[in-house]
């Protein structure tokens, strides 16, 4: 085995190991401190200390241990790969079916930071309609935004509704998008755009996603799949990261977009 495989090998294969370098990523450690950090006992953690002696990884200073300086180059690297590996375990059928280019690449790189997602399926008599899961924190949120290339019969009067309840509202729409809504809902887009508390984008770039909700409690992302398909699945995190990865997605097309202001 190389030693870079071996180094892999050493680090990721055992729970054991990564936990006890992501425990010394906050700093030194002495033996007691890492058996309450890790709730393990002396025997079986000293075997694994002795391992990441010997590979480097590890330093002892006295009577405590802490990264080497090969330790810290590559431990803080690793949360973001396990953060990835956690997301894709996790839902791994959902992810296998989806076209994952649809994200910005800068987004894409950082998909781990999505965290602990859940699926939500639709069921046959609400196909178009929202999850039951999301309804209730969206009610509860204070602002709420979306970015959208389908269209929902229900868009026009959730959207309405959540702005006249106070909550800041923002819209990022592929222009056909918007032009279905001012064509079938005219009166309600009027609405919308009167409210103070309200922001209306269109895009006239193609927005890859079919639709993507943030607000300030969670984020729910609907994709198309490998087959350029559209199931209506949504994938749903409440991780603070993922809120911070969501907003910077809705960003990235409000850039490419013109706010409009009146019809």
């Amino acid at each position: 085995m190389s030693t870079e495989l071996q180094l892999i090998d050493t680090i990721f294969f055992s729970d054991k190991r990564k936990n006890l370098l992501l425990l010394l990523k906050d700093g030194p450690k002495t033996i007691e401190e890492i058996k309450r950090g890790l709730k393990v006992s002396s025997s079986p953690i000293m075997a694994q200390i002795r391992i990441l002696l010997k590979e480097g990884m590890l330093v002892q200073k006295g009577d405590s241990y802490c990264l080497s300086v090969k330790g810290k180059l590559i431990v803080p690297k690793m949360e973001p790969l396990l953060s990835t590996f956690q997301v894709f375990d996790e839902n791994h059928d959902y992810w296998a079916r989806q076209n994952l280019r649809t994200l910005p690449p800068h987004l894409l790189d950082r998909i781990g930071e999505l965290g602990s997602c859940k699926e939500l399926l639709p069921e046959k008599t609400h196909i178009f309609d929202y999850p039951p899961e999301i309804m209730d924190p969206l009610y509860k949120s204070r602002t709420v935004m979306e970015i959208s290339s389908i269209f929902r019969p229900g868009y026009p009067s959730l959207y309405l509704d959540l702005a006249k309840r106070g909550i800041e509202v923002s819209l990022v729409l592929e222009r056909q998008i918007y032009e279905k809504l001012v064509s079938d809902y005219r009166a309600d887009v009027e609405d919308f755009l009167n409210l103070k508390n309200t922001c209306l984008f269109v895009c006239d770039q193609k927005i890859e996603l079919a639709s993507s909700i943030v607000t300030d409690r969670f984020i729910s992302l609907s994709m198309i799949s490998k087959e350029g398909r559209y199931y209506n699945h949504e994938m749903i995190s409440f991780e603070k990261s993922a809120l911070v990865w969501g907003q910077e997605l809705i960003n990235y097309y409000k850039d490419l977009s013109e706010q409009i202001t009146q019809i």
